[in-house]
């Protein structure tokens, strides 16, 4: 039974596994921007990777078993085109032992049963992690979707990048932000796409200021079930709002509590059945 999303876990014959994993605070920061400034570069690095395998090491991974994507934003909007997806391959993982170090520019990453004992994953703080898998193929799809992301359709592309049968897709939501709120609406530069909000954009007016609440949560799953097309009963969101939950660092709650500044990851490994899992609250065997 998987506790986090309460739901059954999912086995086929097979000779994979797949998991999906959330580090939290008791793993430390998973940025190094967020260590203390008087730490060299290479105590730096070497504190990441502890951190980092803290986690990975229940699935029988280390640090450089972690393949992650540099993301364009707002400031960086050219670097490809939006939903550029990437698919890791063999000679990638024959070519980089250190796939930590391997740099790709894409939105989306693709996993696929031809490198197994590898995870994909993001740092994060607020924004979502999604994850979509094909139960049958054991091909699965990864995609940051912090808000910006959500106005252009990320987390869609994410699902129609993976393929195949959407009756036989799963998405699974990592601990993210239910709602942002922005005391001054017209500090709100991203959500302005009307057909992804329309619902999702609660406005106030007090004292001649508008400020406005952005539900998150609302307008994600919207997008997945609606716009991706896949069935409500397969979108599993995490119950973990990271802007209340201790366990997580959060961007919104780190401005008026310092000590919540920082980075978690959240991510999916593939894996050869014969790896030994050790589950827990933030790591389940979905397959």
């Amino acid at each position: 039974m998987i506790l986090w999303y309460n739901i059954g876990t999912f086995f086929e014959e097979g000779k994979t596994m797949i998991v999906i994993f959330s580090s939290t605070i008791e793993n430390g920061q998973m940025n190094k921007a967020f260590y203390p400034k008087e730490m060299s570069n290479d105590e730096k690095n070497r504190l990441m990777h502890e951190h980092k395998d803290s986690v990975v090491k229940n699935l029988g991974l280390c640090y450089k078993n972690i393949f992650m994507t540099n993301q364009k934003n707002t400031n960086k909007p050219d670097l490809y085109e939006d939903g550029l997806c990437y698919t890791l391959t063999r000679d990638d993982v024959n070519t980089y032992s250190d796939l930590f170090d391997y740099d790709v520019y894409a939105d989306i990453l693709k996993l696929t049963p031809e490198t197994p004992n590898i995870a994909l994953a993001h740092n994060i703080a607020d924004c979502a992690v999604v994850r979509a898998v094909n139960m049958k193929t054991n091909e699965m799809t990864l995609s940051h979707c912090g808000g910006e992301y959500i106005d252009r359709y990320l987390a869609a592309q994410t699902v129609d990048a993976l393929g195949g049968d959407k009756r036989d897709i799963r998405v699974y939501v990592s601990p993210f932000a239910y709602n942002l709120f922005y005391s001054d609406a017209a500090n709100l530069k991203w959500a302005n796409n009307k057909d992804v909000w329309n619902g999702f954009k609660h406005y106030e007016e007090k004292d001649g200021v508008t400020s406005v609440k952005i539900d998150i949560y609302g307008a994600l799953k919207k997008q997945l079930t609606e716009v991706a097309g896949v069935a409500t009963k397969n979108v599993y969101m995490s119950p973990y709002d990271t802007t209340t939950c201790d366990l997580f660092y959060s961007n919104s709650r780190g401005y008026n509590e310092p000590e919540f500044k920082g980075r978690f990851m959240s991510g999916i490994a593939l894996l050869d059945d014969d790896k030994e899992v050790k589950e827990n609250k933030f790591i389940k065997v979905i397959k």
